[in-house]
C-alpha cells in the first residue's frame, strides 16, 4: 500500500497488517517497519500497476485530484483501490471556490501566502468525473464534515472515498 502525502506517517500505524510505503515531499524520519520515499503525489516514484491500495488520509487536496487520482490508476493493479479518508470535500463548484478563497485568506494573515497554491478543495462533480475517467468505480463516498464549522464536524465524521480500478491501464 502506498500512503500518498504520508507526512510524518502518522495512517501507516494504525495499518500494521499492511506493507505500507509512505510518500511524501518532505523528508521525514524513517520508522521502524515504513519505508519512505521521497516523492510528489502528481509523479509518484513507483512502477506502473505495482501496488493493490493508494491511501489519501488527509492528503487527496494537496494536488490538483484529476492528477492524483491519474496517477494511483498508473501505479495501481487492476482491482487495485484507492482510498482517501478526512480530504476536504465539496457538493460543488462554488462550495469549492469558497473554500479556496477562505484558505487563501487564512494563509495570507499568517503570513504564508505562498501556501495557498499548493490548496486543491475538491468539488465532488469533479472527483466522480476524474474517477469514471481513469477506470475507477466508487464503492463508497461520503461527503462527511468537509465544508462545515469545525464544532458540527464531530458529529458528521470525515470525508470518505473507497474506489476500486475496474479496468488496466487508464
Amino acid at each position: 500500500m502506498l500512503d500518498i502525502g504520508a507526512g510524518g506517517g502518522w495512517a501507516a500505524r494504525y495499518l500494521r497488517y499492511a506493507d505500507v510505503i509512505a510518500i511524501d515531499l518532505l523528508d521525514a524520519e524513517d520508522r521502524p517497519g515504513q519505508l519512505r520515499v521521497r516523492g510528489d503525489m502528481r509523479r509518484l516514484p513507483v512502477r506502473d500497476a505495482s501496488v493493490d491500495a493508494t491511501l489519501y488520509a488527509a492528503s487527496l487536496h494537496y494536488a490538483p485530484v484529476e492528477e492524483s487520482i491519474r496517477e494511483s490508476a498508473r501505479v495501481l493493479r487492476p482491482g487495485g483501490v484507492l482510498v482517501a479518508v478526512d480530504s476536504p470535500m465539496y457538493p460543488d463548484r462554488r462550495a469549492q471556490a469558497q473554500a479556496k478563497a477562505r484558505s487563501a485568506r487564512y494563509y495570507a494573515n499568517a503570513g504564508f501566502a505562498e501556501l495557498a497554491e499548493h490548496y486543491h478543495p475538491i468539488d465532488v462533480r469533479s472527483l466522480r468525473a476524474a474517477l469514471a475517467d481513469t477506470g475507477f468505480a466508487v464503492m463508497r463516498l461520503d461527503v462527511g464534515g468537509s465544508g462545515v464549522r469545525w464544532w458540527e464536524r464531530w458529529r458528521l465524521g470525515p470525508s470518505f472515498l473507497m474506489a476500486r480500478l475496474d479496468r488496466g491501464q487508464a
